[in-house]
């Protein structure tokens, strides 16, 4: 029953990803991709990663998507609808990938049928808070300072560009 579930919520998500891409509106766009990131969070909730559904949905659905939602509401989104060009290299660049993917999975699939399968164990703190910052901190210290470091040279940016003064 597990596995249904988790299937539902992928399936959700890759139509609702097909969704962003093909809706003429922009705000119908902003929409499924709230669909797709909420589809995801529940995939992360059933893997037994609560604290990463939780930022998931705080994070990029509570935040990120209601900055999305406010630009477009600003740019007065009636008037930025997507004119289609070229419906059929559209179509042919989706087939191409859709041939593409299944290949590649026809190959997994019979590459992991002649496997011997393995078992995977699950370390019992996965997922949680503690783990995933003594991940962040000890082995990927580098990268995090230096994200820390270009998101703080984004903001002095905004700060002079916008013309803000003390």
């Amino acid at each position: 029953m597990e596995n249904l579930f988790f299937y539902i919520a992928a399936i959700l998500a890759v139509a609702s990803a097909g969704s962003v891409i093909l809706q003429r509106k922009v705000m119908y766009s902003v929409l499924s991709l709230i669909v797709t990131l909420l589809a995801v969070a529940w995939m992360y909730a059933m893997l037994s990663a609560p604290f990463l559904a939780v930022v998931q949905v705080i994070l990029y659905v509570g935040a990120i998507m209601v900055l999305f939602l406010f630009v477009v509401m600003m740019l007065k989104y009636e008037k930025t609808e997507i004119q289609r060009f070229r419906p059929g290299l559209l179509w042919c660049t989706g087939l191409l990938v859709a041939v593409f993917f299944l290949m590649k999975l026809i190959y997994v699939v019979n590459r992991a049928s002649s496997l011997t399968p393995k078992v995977a164990t699950v370390p019992p703190d996965f997922g949680s808070i503690k783990s995933l910052g003594g991940v962040l901190y000890t082995q990927y210290l580098l990268p995090v300072e230096l994200t820390g470091i270009l998101l703080l040279v984004a903001v002095v940016g905004v700060a002079l560009l916008s013309g803000i003064k003390k």
